[in-house]
């Protein structure tokens, strides 16, 4: 019996939201989510949304992007992304992780977009990259790795092409 109101409680979500945004031509680029008083990543939100129990479905609220320090989770109450926003987009020093805690990103982002040196990880907590942006397109020197970060690649990019 529980699995039956699962079902009808997703499509309930699933049509509620498509009737409270899709219909009225929001962006929900321009949204944060909420549980409760906690900041939740759209990408999880997107992916597992499906499901939340009752309780947390009573408590989602959509509000408009405020400037300020960031901390977002994960449904599962771990941190997703930690950082400034500064005229409503990522401005200075982001970090973001994967949803076993491990971290997965740092690097610094000016309007919303990624500029500098960024290093990333895999989730078993090994460098997976680390590479440089301009103004939101690679530029310059990539060092990619395998997962077990014993191989190494190198590539060189310029205004977001790769060079030989």
């Amino acid at each position: 019996m529980q699995h039956i109101y699962k079902i009808l409680f997703t499509v309930f979500l699933t049509i509620f939201v498509n009737q409270n945004f899709y219909s009225q031509n929001i962006n929900l680029e321009e949204y944060e989510i909420y549980i409760e008083n906690t900041l939740i990543a759209k990408q999880d939100f997107a992916k597992n949304g499906q499901n939340l129990n009752e309780v947390q479905v009573k408590t989602i609220e959509f509000k408009p992007i405020t400037n300020g320090f960031k901390k977002a989770y994960y449904l599962n109450g771990k941190l997703y992304s930690s950082g400034k926003i500064e005229n409503l987009k990522e401005n200075g020093i982001w970090e973001y992780w994967h949803p076993n805690g491990q971290k997965a990103r740092k690097g610094e982002f000016i309007n919303g977009k990624p500029n500098g040196t960024h290093e990333y990880w895999y989730e078993n907590g090994k460098i997976r990259g680390i590479g440089n942006w301009k103004d939101g397109v690679y530029d310059g020197r990539w060092e990619m790795y395998n997962e077990d970060g014993k191989e190494k690649t190198i590539q060189n990019y310029k205004a977001g092409k790769q060079i030989l």
